[in-house]
């Protein structure tokens, strides 16, 4: 099954990964971000190493200072979506992602930064009605602002859950968790 994360910076996407990764065993689940090949481009274009690149992760929404134009590692990789889109249209992301997964051996796939109705439709296509769930995440004080990503349209997605993140990780974890039962990915003996 593909597994769409969908919500606000700040809602725990990454988080929802990690749970549903711990929940169902890192021998079947396959990570991987939509952005990836943003976040490549730019590491290989400025020639980040390691350390810088973990600093960028978490401080993402902070200036990197003049040599980056005063952009935020978010605002960068917007501007290099938007490059892309310019060239290779709205789906480029959509389409790279199916292209880079197609021999994808792993039972599950979790996309922790679906966030635009438009860029996931190729992986929709690509993939029947019912092997398709997306987990719509909320956290009070988040939300789209100075962000391109939006709450996805989920009409052609066979499974779609809410889950609100506004109390403590172990219930945000057994939220997720719920959710996986309940789409019979998770039985009820498993950890």
């Amino acid at each position: 099954m593909i597994i769409l994360l969908n919500g606000p910076p700040g809602s725990g996407k990454d988080t929802a990964a990690e749970f549903i990764i711990l929940a169902l065993g890192n021998s079947k689940v396959h990570h991987d971000k939509l952005s990836k090949p943003l976040k490549s481009s730019l590491h290989k274009i400025f020639n980040f190493n390691v350390s810088e690149m973990k600093a960028l992760e978490t401080y993402k929404e902070q200036s990197n200072g003049p040599e980056y134009g005063d952009l935020s590692w978010r605002q960068m990789q917007i501007e290099m979506f938007k490059s892309l889109e310019a060239s290779y249209g709205p789906r480029v992301l959509g389409h790279l992602f199916v292209r880079r997964n197609r021999d994808n051996a792993k039972r599950h796939t979790v996309i922790s930064d679906a966030g635009r109705t438009i860029e996931i439709q190729p992986i929709i296509e690509s993939n029947p009605f019912d092997q398709i769930g997306c987990i719509h995440l909320s956290r009070p004080e988040c939300d789209y602002s100075n962000d391109i990503r939006e709450y996805i349209d989920t009409k052609d997605i066979g499974h779609v859950e809410d889950v609100n993140n506004k109390y403590d990780l172990e219930l945000f974890k057994a939220q997720i968790r719920k959710v996986l039962r309940k789409w019979e990915l998770l039985d009820d003996e498993d950890n």
